[in-house]
């Protein structure tokens, strides 16, 4: 799964991965996280961090929240991350489905 950088206002972070437009090359976003101003610890403290690599643990994070809420695994728990996506007025190229959403 390859997971897309937005920033607080949801717009497309500057240094986000976008799909492959070439045949048979790179591969496709499928949906979207916050990448941008993220707070995470650090060795003695706390920063804040801009990148995919804010995004990716937070889809991962949502994921897990999913498997508990609804017992899926693989393919079954990759639909339901992005059937419940916010979808968003942004460029699928950009952010694939949408914004990745938790359970209720």
């Amino acid at each position: 799964m390859a997971v897309a950088a937005l920033d607080r206002q949801l717009r497309i972070a500057a240094f986000s991965a976008r799909s492959s437009q070439a045949t048979g090359v790179g591969g496709i976003v499928n949906l979207a996280g916050p990448g941008m101003a993220v707070f995470s610890g650090v060795l003695g403290g706390h920063d804040f961090f801009n990148g995919a690599s804010m995004a990716t643990p937070h889809v991962a994070g949502i994921a897990a929240l999913w498997a508990q809420a609804t017992g899926k695994s693989g393919a079954a728990l990759w639909s339901q991350l992005i059937q419940s996506v916010l979808p968003l007025n942004l460029p699928a190229v950009d952010i694939g489905a949408g914004l990745a959403q938790a359970p209720q």
